[in-house]
């Protein structure tokens, strides 16, 4: 028999790799022939703690041509894969996210819950299952849940998302700076690292007979570099938007001390589509929100509006 792929969506986040790398373990341990690959480039938070602790990187594979079944974590729409995987091979989906395309995967077993992030309900079967984890997945996991609630301070944590992480860090046993370290470490967007970023965490989605183009990035640091660097922004963003005939686009930045987003777009319509929904008002190329709201929160509200025209 073929091992089960257990992989993300291509170039994954931190929940994106951690997911996966803890449920090839939980499926390992439950006597499943499943290995973990990952398609593309982690993002740099991820590699922060692979390198930060010395784990072993997941293996990078180029698509899941090999293999016959495939579980997804952290991922349940087609755009994320961008034709390495064929949707008939995905047998399971494990996701967080209200806008989902887990119904184009005829044969997957999907579970889709409302809660921080992925990797909660990933570790939730560890904890279920009475099944011990290791210190390199319950790291992962608990950098995940923190990095993906802004270390709590999202409304879309969840007390799930509480009590699994006190649960993973009687085993990572992370000091209280961890959250700090984590986030200086994905702050550093000095140079190209930048349109990098930017252009890495870039996702786009079809909403009613429009196309959303949606930037994200959480950092120390948020309105110094909208102040400071916003044309670069613009700049990469409008390039984007060309390149793949977007009728929106924007970026959304989250300041992760002072609890803050800042929305960034050129376009006119975008702006006044923003304002409508966000009650935002944009100044010049930016608008300012005073509390934290994340990509995956604004995303059901585009769709709400776009697909009720």
């Amino acid at each position: 028999m073929k091992p089960i792929l257990v992989t993300s969506y291509v170039n994954p986040d931190l929940d994106g790799v951690a997911s996966a790398v803890a449920y090839g373990e939980f499926l390992q341990k439950t006597g499943k022939n499943a290995v973990v690959g990952i398609i593309g480039e982690p993002h740099d938070e991820a590699k922060y703690i692979l390198d930060r602790f010395g784990f072993a990187y997941p293996k990078m594979i180029p698509d899941a041509d090999n293999f016959d079944e495939v579980i997804l974590a952290d991922a349940s729409d087609l755009n994320g894969l961008e034709g390495k995987i064929a949707p008939e091979k995905v047998i399971e989906i494990i996701d967080h996210r209200k806008v989902h395309e887990a119904d184009k995967f005829p044969k997957a077993k999907a579970q889709i819950e409302l809660v921080g992030a992925c990797a909660t309900l990933v570790a939730e079967r560890f904890m279920q299952n009475k099944i011990d984890i290791s210190r390199e997945s319950a790291t992962l996991v608990y950098g995940a849940i923190v990095s993906n609630t802004l270390n709590f301070q999202s409304s879309a944590t969840t007390d799930r998302d509480r009590e699994v992480a006190e649960w993973l860090n009687q085993v990572a046993k992370l000091p209280e700076s961890f959250w700090k370290d984590l986030f200086i470490a994905k702050s550093d967007l000095s140079g190209q690292k930048l349109t990098e970023r930017i252009e890495g965490d870039f996702a786009w989605f079809v909403m009613g007979d429009k196309k959303v183009g949606i930037a994200q990035i959480e950092m120390i640091g948020a309105k110094k570099l909208v102040d400071e660097r916003g044309g670069e922004i613009v700049q990469v963003l409008e390039k984007i938007k060309k390149e793949m005939n977007l009728d929106f686009i924007f970026q959304n930045t989250i300041e992760l001390v002072d609890a803050k987003s800042f929305l960034v777009s050129q376009d006119s319509e975008t702006q006044k589509l923003l304002e409508r929904i966000l009650k935002v008002q944009f100044t010049g190329d930016v608008a300012e929100i005073s509390k934290l709201i994340m990509r995956k929160q604004i995303v059901p509200l585009l769709k709400e509006s776009l697909e009720m025209r």
